[in-house]
Formats: structure tokens, C-alpha cells, sequence
């Protein structure tokens, strides 16, 4: 992308990548409502069909409506979100946050196969799946790169994203049809499965505005330059980050039938083992990527006359770093459907997540941004998560 789009280009899609974090709550929540619904009746030994034919058939609502929004919002929210980038048309701008909304928005949907995969206890093929998605997307992004049909940036940003979408979609179809020969689908399901969504729902929308306004504050404050730069460093990153979440999914039901069974003695020692793990990896990776960081820019940005500096790395290490330790105490708290402490701490997070943003790139550049977001952690969920498990660990042995 940076060869064929360049620094602009590539930067105006790293911007549409976050909001592609957005879009990934396109169904509301239900994916992740059906998988703990799965798990509890897992324990109880019950028939899981019905469950997974209802979610997949109200997914499909939300994500028609979703997609209906996008469309009629399109103009005005790339204008909004890309409008100082004035080398590309209005058109170009409007066009590409389609190419990567409306296959973000069948990504959410197809996420009900993962979740159902997940609660299975076969998370590998919800991690093998997205990742040969990848691989498909970087190939058709060659390919737009070799044919050079305008809009490139358009063409570019749907060819990335078309796989991501397409293969848990056929996969939920094969669910759903292989399902519907033997069941029906039970509307009396869809309200435990919609409150409970909807309470997951809000809590990832509060988690996208912590996490997902990063590249949006720095397209309005920062140079191209800076948002490739840390485009790179966080795909860097991200690829250890990736590794450990996809731990930490498939621990989540482990998680949730460990609860249920009243077992908090197993769920602590598998939380202690996988954050030993999750902090030795980021930090290896931090040392690894401040060795080879002049190479890394030269392997992913061959075009780009810049390097990572020092700092970068040693903030992305510790932001990681708090991330591995948030996120395992949130994944239990989830797998067990306790959310109300979210509604005090992440509202709070995300207020001090856009400021604190917004004022480290004004005043810092690009580490002010990295430290904002290491702030937002530290002052609310790294401690209150933590506290709230303990809390519930407590009650349950009393009782």
C-alpha cells in the first residue's frame, strides 16, 4: 500500500482500519451472548442448536440495519473522519470507507461461527480462519496494486477486507443450513439472548471509544508520516498481541464453565499462568523490535524514509504490557456475565482516553498519544478489574 498509495494513501487507510473496530459491533453484541449462553448449557448438558440458529438469524437483522446506516451516513462520516486528507477527493474518501465498512460489517456478522467455535472449545479454527482471511487480503491488495484500477485507495481497501468477511460468512451459512434441516427457530430465545447482548454491546462500544480513537485523533492533530509510523509499530505488536488474545479467547469458556461450576480456584491459576506468559511475550517482543526496528520499516515501508524511534517501543512495550494484564481480568468478568462494574469504569476510561489523546498529540506528538492511552489504563480498569474478580471469588466461596 505504501508503494502504491503512498505515505497519504497508506495513512487513510490505517485511519479506516481503526474504524473498522467499530464496525465490529455490527451485531450488537449477540455473538458473544450466544457463546456464553453455549457454555452454560455446555455444563448443564443441553441441546445448543436452537441457541445458535436464533443468534445467527437476529446477527442478520442487526447487521442489515448497520449496513443500511452506513450507507446513508457514508458521505457525511468520511468527511468527517478523512476530511484532512485533501489529496483524495471527497468521492475516493466516501468510496473507501465503504470498501472497508460494509465487509467489516459481514466480519461481525460471520462472528457468530467464531463464537460458536470458541464456546465449542475449538478456538483454533476462530483464529486460523481470520488469519487466512489476511493472508487473501494482502494477496488482493497486490493484486490492485499490479492492475492499478482507479479509485486505488477504494479498490485497495475492499480487496483487504473482502476475505476478512467472506470465509466465517460461508461458514455461519453452513452452520445455519446444516441446523435448519433438524430445527426450528425458537423466538422465545431471542430475549435472554438480546438482553444480554445488549449489555456486551454497550460495553464494546465503550471499549472503542478507549480503543479505537487513536488513528482518528492523530489524523486531525499528527503528520502521515507519524500514523504510518505508528501504524507499523503496532502491527508489530499487535501480531504478539494477536498470539495472546487468541489464548485468552479460547480460555474464556474454559473460564465460564469453571464459574459455573463454582471452580475459582482453577480459573486463578490458569489467570496467573497466562499473564506470566502474556508479559514474557510482550516484553521479548519489545527488545526484538528495538533491535530490529530500522529493518522492520525497510521490510513494511520500503518507501518510507523514517524509523521507529526508542521511545515509541518502550511505550507500545508498556502499553501491551497493561493491556495483557486489563483485558485477562476483563475476560473473566465477561465469561461470567458480571458487566456491571464496566459501567463505572469504562465510561470513565473512555472520557479520559479521548482527553488524554487528544492532549499528548497536541503537546507531545505521537508518545502523547501512546501515553495517553498507558493513562487511561492505569487510572481506572488495570486495578478496579482486578478488585471486582476478587470480589466475586468471595462471595462465591462464602455462598
Amino acid at each position: 500500500m505504501t508503494d502504491s498509495l503512498g505515505v497519504e494513501g497508506y495513512s487513510v487507510f490505517a485511519v479506516l482500519a481503526s474504524l473498522a473496530g467499530w464496525f465490529a459491533l455490527a451485531d450488537f453484541g449477540i455473538a458473544v451472548s450466544l457463546q456464553n449462553h453455549i457454555s452454560e448449557r455446555r455444563v448443564a448438558q443441553q441441546e445448543v442448536d436452537d441457541l445458535i440458529l436464533t443468534a445467527s438469524l437476529l446477527a442478520l437483522a442487526a447487521a442489515v440495519t448497520v449496513s443500511l446506516a452506513a450507507f446513508l451516513l457514508g458521505p457525511w462520516l468520511s468527511s468527517l473522519v478523512l476530511g484532512e486528507f485533501a489529496s483524495f477527493s471527497s468521492r475516493e474518501r466516501m468510496l473507501a470507507f465503504w470498501g472497508m465498512a460494509f465487509p467489516a460489517i459481514g466480519t461481525a456478522l460471520g462472528g457468530v461461527a467464531y463464537k460458536v467455535w470458541f464456546a465449542e472449545h475449538r478456538g483454533y479454527l476462530s483464529n486460523l480462519t481470520p488469519a487466512a482471511g489476511t493472508v487473501l487480503g494482502t494477496l488482493g491488495v497486490w493484486l490492485v496494486a499490479r492492475g492499478g484500477t482507479p479509485p486505488l485507495l477504494a479498490w485497495s481497501t475492499f480487496a483487504y477486507y473482502t476475505p476478512l468477511a467472506l470465509l466465517p460468512l460461508v461458514t455461519l451459512g453452513a452452520m445455519v443450513l446444516c441446523i435448519s434441516r433438524r430445527h426450528r427457530v425458537s423466538w422465545s430465545l431471542a430475549r435472554p439472548l438480546l438482553g444480554r447482548a445488549a449489555r456486551f454491546w454497550l460495553f464494546g462500544l465503550l471499549a472503542a471509544a478507549v480503543l479505537q480513537v487513536d488513528f482518528i485523533i492523530m489524523a486531525h492533530v499528527l503528520m502521515p508520516d507519524d500514523i504510518v509510523i505508528y501504524s507499523i509499530a503496532s502491527r508489530v505488536f499487535g501480531l504478539v498481541f494477536f498470539a495472546y488474545n487468541a489464548l485468552l479467547f479460547a480460555l474464556w469458556p474454559v473460564c465460564s464453565e469453571a464459574i459455573a461450576a463454582g471452580r475459582w480456584d482453577q480459573v486463578f491459576v490458569l489467570m496467573r499462568r497466562y499473564l506470566m506468559l502474556g508479559t514474557g511475550l510482550i516484553v521479548a517482543a519489545g527488545f526484538g523490535v528495538a533491535l530490529v526496528r530500522d529493518t522492520a520499516v525497510e521490510l513494511l515501508a520500503p518507501t518510507i524514509d523514517a524509523t521507529i524511534p526508542v521511545v515509541v517501543v518502550a511505550l507500545l512495550t508498556l502499553y501491551i504490557v497493561v493491556r495483557v494484564w486489563a483485558d485477562t481480568f476483563a475476560m473473566v468478568l465477561q465469561s461470567m456475565n458480571d458487566l456491571a462494574i464496566f459501567w463505572i469504569a469504562v465510561p470513565l476510561q473512555a472520557i479520559l482516553s479521548i482527553a488524554l489523546q487528544w492532549l499528548g498529540a497536541r503537546y507531545f506528538g505521537l508518545p502523547g498519544v501512546i501515553v495517553g492511552l498507558i493513562a487511561c489504563f492505569l487510572a481506572t480498569v488495570a486495578w478496579i478489574f482486578p478488585l471486582r474478580c476478587r470480589h466475586n471469588a468471595r462471595i462465591a466461596r462464602e455462598i
